[in-house]
């Protein structure tokens, strides 16, 4: 095989930089990488988790000088890379399942500690479904004293969590919108802390108990509703808005949803392992089935590729025409940098290009739900 040992790390790069973690910093940890002489998978994984250890502790250093100084500007932008740092951890397929809690509990502690440095409000919030509760972060645009928000639930798939759902979130805060981030069943706390698996039952489950939530909630505004979701979370997306006939737009980036998706193409390591096998209910794909059931008459914007890998053409034509109502679409021609021909992820092609997808996106729903410009 002529690829660099690098190219395994593909999808876990993508993901890093998608949440924001510095190019140089990873382009160091990856020169470590290759610098290994007898490759192994518990050698890389070494090198990577303990590389971004020293960043973290770089960093921290950082960050608790500037706190002792009172420039809260550097401590909180320090807090962010910190938590960046323990998310290009928990991207890794580790099979120790109690190490993987104990990185995922260190992002969890490291983003809560980046939260209280921001200057809008960030409400951690539990949703009660018949499966376990449901952890996620209400983002509001500013202070959270306002009488009602416009807002938009989020959502992604598998291996994911509330945490990096903040890159949904800031650009539609930006533009006044209040933003629900679920850790949705097999993702995150529900998973890791709460053992909600991810399946079609739970899955309709904490659809029907965040809707409750914000019906009940004082400030959010259930009549200007949107559904935003990327990856596994778009094919939620669209499905949450087939089931809620009060939301007024759907945007689905890159929208899988498995039972549509060329099985052959998921990576091995998704499919087997410790970890892999932990995130999913008994009967997965059955169980999957119900998401592709209904239409949805909202306002609906999809961002695609023909590079993707696991939806073919047919199969994302056939989720978009299940969109009754106006409809857009944002076609990436781009062909993905971070790829290889053993490691191409479906969140690639349009993933890479969320830097300006995400205005697009956001603009779209501000102006069916409210917000400014």
């Amino acid at each position: 095989m002529k690829w660099a040992i690098r190219d395994l790390l593909n999808p876990v790069v993508t993901r890093s930089l998608l949440y924001g973690s510095d190019p140089f910093d990873i382009e160091y940890i990856l020169k470590k990488v290759d610098a290994i002489k007898a490759m192994s998978g518990k050698k890389i994984q070494a090198v990577w988790l303990g590389e971004w250890d020293e960043k973290i502790s770089h960093y921290t250093e950082l960050l608790e000088k500037a706190k002792a100084a009172g420039n809260n500007i550097s401590a909180r932008e320090y807090a962010k890379m910190i938590t960046q740092c323990h998310y290009a951890c928990f991207m890794i397929n580790i099979e120790d399942l109690d190490h993987k809690r104990e990185i995922y509990h260190r992002l969890v502690e490291s983003y809560k500690q980046y939260i209280k440095l921001c200057s809008n409000k960030v409400e951690y919030i539990e949703i009660d479904t018949e499966f376990g509760k449901i952890p996620a972060y209400i983002h509001y645009p500013d202070s959270g004293r306002k009488a009602s928000y416009p807002v938009a639930l989020t959502y992604s798939g598998i291996g994911s969590c509330k945490e990096e759902l903040e890159m949904l979130a800031a650009p539609l805060n930006e533009r006044g919108i209040a933003v629900i981030t679920p850790d949705m069943p097999g993702a995150g706390a529900a998973i890791i802390d709460n053992n909600i698996k991810c399946g079609g039952p739970q899955i309709e489950a904490a659809f029907q108990a965040i809707y409750k939530f914000v019906e009940e909630h004082s400030k959010l505004d259930q009549n200007r509703m949107a559904n935003f979701g990327l990856c596994m979370g778009g094919g939620y997306a669209f499905r949450a808005t087939v089931k809620n006939k009060n939301v007024k737009c759907c945007v689905s980036l890159f929208p899988l949803l498995m039972n549509f998706a060329d099985q052959g193409s998921i990576p091995v390591w998704m499919k087997k392992g410790k970890w892999s096998s932990y995130q999913y209910d008994d009967n997965y794909l059955e169980g999957m089935a119900v998401l592709e059931e209904g239409t949805h008459n909202a306002d609906f914007l999809m961002a695609y590729s023909d590079d993707d890998n696991w939806m073919s053409p047919e199969a994302t034509q056939k989720l978009w025409d299940k969109a009754l109502g106006y409809k857009e679409k944002i076609y990436i021609s781009d062909k993905p940098a971070y790829v290889s021909e053993e490691t191409i992820m479906h969140a690639m092609p349009v993933g890479e290009q969320y830097h300006w997808v995400q205005h697009e996106a956001a603009d779209f729903i501000a102006s069916r739900i409210g917000g400014g410009k």
